[in-house]
């Protein structure tokens, strides 16, 4: 569908001949071809709307259709689908009640990151950003009143009559009704200056690795006016050396040794705002998880934390000398076959299958 006049996108008059279509097209090629902007997103899409316009306008019959037609024109000549029809009726009302449509800067990203500490009391980091600015001295236009020359094409009035019922802004000017002839000497023609801004960010308790933050206005100024853009800091948390986050909970590995599981012990462990001391069962399994109540994380939006989990581990010794083995198998001897009765079933299940 012809969403966009194809003349205002050439700069010609809806009665211009072929040879005025070909010119055009030619020095508006030239000028916004990929091949001399090959980092600017904005002059790729115009060469693009340019080899649109001008494979229609240079076509008779298809000119004449698109003519006829206006936005429901299609290249292909199909008719126009439903959503197109109301695309079309969107952008006809839209236009009635609009003037010019102001612009918002683009959004930045800004990747922060914090430790699991951090997300228990909830902190502030200050990051330095670098963002595009609205220069002061032409007030974004990319240049001065003395620098700006009104535009040939819609005549000043930044707006350009399209076919039959679309009116939208002029493609040659961008709608703001005059064209760049001397650029600005502080912002070379852009607009908007470079800086770095510093900037506070209050990062809440409880966040997750993924969760964004948005800052209204601290994103890009605009080209010409309109808002700024935001800024969306997206939080990272860091692992940690000790505890690993499952949700609202934190789970931590406990090593012990083979006494401590056995006899029981108290033992001091670590947790997200210091160090507590628990007790650990006498006959204690390798695996065992103790339960440290709302000694998580806290819950986005309530008042309660999770839980600490700890997990016991054995620790076996790399090695023993030989007084340490021979002491280790005398108590092993000793023992009777009911001290360890899931190893007496399984070795019961297993000579059953032989």
């Amino acid at each position: 569908m012809a969403t966009r006049d194809y003349y205002n996108i050439l700069g010609i008059e809806r009665g211009a001949t072929s040879e005025d279509v070909k010119r055009a097209y030619r020095v508006l090629a030239r000028r916004w071809h990929p091949d001399r902007n090959q980092h600017d997103a904005d002059a790729q899409q115009r060469f693009k709307d340019i080899t649109e316009a001008y494979r229609t306008l240079s076509d008779p019959d298809k000119r004449v259709r698109y003519d006829k037609l206006g936005p429901l024109y299609t290249e292909d000549g199909r008719p126009p689908r439903p959503e197109d029809l109301n695309q079309v009726a969107n952008t006809v009302w839209g236009n009635l009640f609009r003037w010019r449509s102001t612009a918002k800067g683009e959004d930045l990203r800004y990747t922060v990151s914090v430790t699991l500490e951090d997300v228990v009391t909830g902190c502030e980091k200050e990051v330095v950003v670098p963002r595009q600015v609205r220069c002061r001295t032409c007030d974004g236009e990319g240049a001065t009143a003395e620098g700006r020359e009104r535009c040939d094409v819609c005549k000043g009035s930044g707006r350009a009559s399209g076919p039959r019922l679309l009116r939208t802004d002029c493609y040659h000017c961008s709608g703001r009704g005059f064209t760049v002839a001397s650029p600005c000497p502080d912002c070379h023609g852009d607009g908007r200056l470079g800086v770095e801004d510093t900037l506070r960010i209050k990062v809440p308790e409880g966040v997750a690795t993924g969760q964004k933050l948005k800052i209204v206005g601290k994103g890009n100024a605009p080209r010409g006016s309109g808002d700024a853009g935001d800024l969306l800091v997206i939080v990272s948390v860091a692992d940690h050396a000790l505890f690993r986050r499952r949700g609202d909970d934190v789970m931590l590995d406990l090593p012990l040794t083979f006494p401590e599981l056995c006899l029981g012990a108290d033992v001091t462990v670590p947790t997200l705002e210091g160090t507590t001391t628990i007790r650990i069962p006498a006959a204690s399994p390798p695996g065992k998880v103790l339960r440290l109540a709302n000694r998580g994380l806290p819950k986005v939006g309530r008042s309660t934390r999770g839980d600490l989990h700890i997990q016991l581990v054995l620790e076996v010794p790399p090695s023993l000398d030989e007084g340490q083995r021979q002491g280790l198998e005398r108590w092993a001897a000793d023992l009777p076959p009911t001290a360890h009765p899931r190893r007496a079933l399984f070795d019961k299940l297993v000579q059953e299958r032989r």
